[in-house]
């Protein structure tokens, strides 16, 4: 077991069900998306189902996948967790990632779990963070490049006529 602690510093457990890491970290813009994942193990020695879900406040920002899934004895799972927040939103925010070992026999859905710290960066946005925009596809990024064009675009016809005119 010291061994495990050694090598996996950063493990959570529960009765059935194991996540690495035990915490995580996204940063990213408005209305970009940041994407991190976790590592759900089956600790037990038998197969169990797996539910994953969010709790906080800023819940509605996430998306999670899978959300269920089934893990033979000893498998593990990998899970995405994106977070694509609104363009108001800047600033740390925490939730707790929910990864739930459920009783398979269970029509309660009964079950033992653990909830992992998700801390989320919102940066404001700026002109580096229009760079990272375009990089990653952001909306925003978008929506300023068509802000200036509408702009800039009408100005350059007016002078050409004018100068065309004179």
């Amino acid at each position: 077991m010291l061994v495990g602690l050694l090598l996996f510093p950063s493990r959570v457990a529960a009765s059935g069900v194991g996540v690495i890491p035990g915490s995580l970290e996204l940063e990213t813009y408005p209305l970009a998306k940041a994407t991190g994942s976790i590592v759900v193990t089956n600790t037990s020695d038998e197969a169990g189902s797996y539910e994953v879900y969010i709790e906080g406040e800023e819940a509605g920002w996430l998306s999670i996948s899978p959300e269920e899934f089934v893990l033979e004895a000893t498998g593990s799972q990998v899970v995405e967790i994106t977070v694509s927040p609104p363009l108001t939103a800047v600033g740390e925010h925490e939730v707790e990632v929910c990864v739930i070992s459920l009783v398979r026999a269970s029509e309660l859905r009964v079950g033992c779990g653990l909830k992992v710290p998700l801390r989320i960066i919102i940066l404001p946005p700026s002109p580096v963070g229009m760079v990272a925009g375009f990089k990653t596809g952001s909306p925003l990024s978008w929506i300023a490049i068509a802000v200036v064009a509408a702009i800039v675009i009408p100005v350059a016809i007016r002078r050409r006529r004018k100068a065309r005119d004179a």
